[in-house]
């Protein structure tokens, strides 16, 4: 008996085959952002961190203004008129120091179809809408950016392009780099030509005499690093955030340094952080609105007096140092809008830029107010919105009218950068 083999239908022609699409648009996680009210990918129910450490300029000044000029009186300096000295002759007269507030423009724009069938493709996803939609969330991350930026580096990004004469970059003035001495840190020199060389030279020669640029555990977050960034503070008279009705700070650090000091395991056997193993038996977080602050660790109650809230961010600056010796090169790496991460987290060189945040430590002028702006061509086809804003971010530092080459007379009092090595973490 023969068999015979059942011929089968091939597969439906391509061209006849349906396709089902999901209309459901999908949109990426975004990371958290402590500066600006933007919750990320683990949602929580918390507050923006202190209103206090951003400074805004007074809205009189702000549309008729090329630029805004602060003005700081100094206190009284001087010795006493002693026994029969002459009081008259010796008057004191009053002395001042100013900052200069910068602006620049800004804009960020998208592409759409008014009509036609480019608009009828795309209409169903509601991808243009979107696309118009994700505007506030690319300005909103755009803005953080701007404020890291400025915390680093004395100017956003809107100003270093814009005014590249006035608003050169230039590290923060006030550095503190862990694990080395105090005779080691570095101090911003006499202005001149050549400051900002000899002071990213100063700032490498710190990080090289702690150890680095290679890993050790000094070189990371401890407890008595607080204690000497406290000591610190104090020192360069930067002014306290009151919280609670105490003098405090905020510092910012990594979520690496954070998961060491939320690790109950992290430090119980040899490692020399001390970090996790203690953390949890001396944090003390009394005040109710603080226990809400985006990533809010803990409160430590420093020696000096002063009580430091540490707080992870996500979108912590980077450092990176370059070369064998002078000159040497720091780049600086951050999160653009888009969660596009420029920290370079694969380069065992790299550091975290930890930010000790008091009263007033950057300035945000709003010249224009972010608005949206609009574009058509041949009639209203194509489309372009956008954002656009005339804004300038800062740090306010103040120098004197007169320059005298021989004393160093910048004055800032709003933050410090802690430049700490990356805890390495074995599982």
């Amino acid at each position: 008996m023969s068999v015979t083999n059942i011929i089968a239908p091939g597969p439906l022609s391509a061209s006849s085959q349906i396709i089902g699409f999901d209309k459901s648009l999908r949109a990426r996680a975004t990371l958290k952002d402590i500066y600006v009210n933007l919750q990320g990918l683990y949602k929580k129910t918390e507050q923006q961190i202190p209103p206090g450490i951003y400074m805004q300029v007074d809205k009189s000044a702000e549309s008729q203004s090329n630029r805004v000029v602060i003005t700081m009186q100094l206190p009284l300096k001087g010795d006493p008129i002693l026994g029969d000295d002459t009081i008259s002759g010796n008057e004191e007269v009053p002395e001042t120091k100013s900052a200069t507030i910068y602006r620049y423009q800004y804009a960020k724009t998208v592409g759409t179809f008014g009509f036609g069938v480019n608009k009828l493709d795309q209409e169903p996803y509601g991808l243009y809408k979107n696309q118009v939609k994700n505007l506030g969330l690319w300005a909103q991350q755009f803005e953080g950016l701007e404020i890291r930026q400025a915390y680093v580096e004395t100017y956003s990004m809107t100003l270093q392009s814009g005014l590249p004469g006035s608003c050169t970059a230039r590290f923060h003035p006030h550095i503190y780099v862990q694990g080395a001495l105090d005779i080691d840190q570095p101090v911003r020199g006499i202005p001149s030509g050549t400051q900002e060389t000899d002071y990213v030279n100063a700032i490498s020669a710190a990080i090289v005499s702690a150890g680095g640029p290679a890993h050790t555990d000094a070189q990371a977050a401890t407890f008595r690093m607080m204690n000497k960034i406290a000591e610190r503070a104090l020192d360069l008279k930067l002014i306290p955030l009151s919280i609670g009705g105490n003098d405090s700070f905020l510092l910012t650090v990594s979520t690496r340094t954070a998961a060491v000091m939320n690790d109950p395991q992290f430090g119980a056997g040899t490692n020399s952080f001390g970090w996790g193993a203690a953390w949890h038996n001396i944090i003390q977080m009394q005040n109710k609105e603080a226990q809400m602050w985006y990533g809010i660790l803990g409160c430590f109650k420093s020696a000096a007096g002063c009580d430091i809230y540490v707080t992870v961010d996500p979108k912590l600056p980077s450092l990176i140092l370059g070369g064998t010796g002078a000159p040497y090169s720091l780049t600086p790496g951050y999160v653009y809008p888009g969660d596009v991460d420029l920290r370079q987290y694969s380069n065992p060189n790299t550091r975290d830029i930890s930010i000790l945040h008091a009263t007033g430590g950057v300035c945000k002028w709003d010249a224009e107010p972010l608005h949206f702006i609009k574009q058509d061509e041949d009639y209203f086809r194509k489309l372009g919105h956008g954002i656009a804003g005339v804004r300038g971010i800062q740090q306010v530092q103040f120098e004197p009218d007169t320059f005298d080459p021989l004393v160093q007379n910048t004055e800032y009092y709003g933050s410090m950068l802690v430049i700490m090595d990356r805890p390495v973490m074995v599982g």
